[in-house]
């Protein structure tokens, strides 16, 4: 708006804006969905405790994964690097990267379906 834009101002001001929510329609209170860990079976406890161990495994391999790539960076800046050589390695640990993020929501998700609470992102 420009310096001489008063009567545009006035105007906008007069106006009514309403805004409207979105509303959420599930079919089972969120409480029904998810089933409390005390009530699974002894099966589905050790599948909880594996699908746990699974994911704090990656978390940690995407931080190493991150701390990796700074590295390379680092070895390109100093010259130990060819920009070919970084690029080939680069592309390697962004693949990898991206495998270990999908299996991580795929945990993530399957543990929140068990009713795992533990997971915040």
């Amino acid at each position: 708006m420009g310096l001489f834009d008063r009567w545009r101002r006035k105007r906008e001001d007069k106006r009514e804006t309403t805004v409207k929510g979105r509303e959420i329609l599930t079919s089972k209170p969120p409480s029904a969905i998810v089933k409390p860990v005390r009530d699974l079976s002894p099966e589905d406890q050790s599948e909880l405790a594996a699908l746990v161990a699974e994911y704090e495994r990656l978390k940690k391999r995407r931080e190493e994964l991150q701390q990796e790539r700074g590295e390379l960076t680092e070895r390109l800046d100093r010259g130990e690097l060819t920009p070919i050589e970084f690029r080939k390695e680069l592309m390697s640990r962004i693949q990898e990267a991206s495998q270990v993020t999908e299996k991580l929501k795929s945990t993530s998700s399957r543990l929140t379906s068990m009713g795992y609470r533990g997971i915040l992102h």
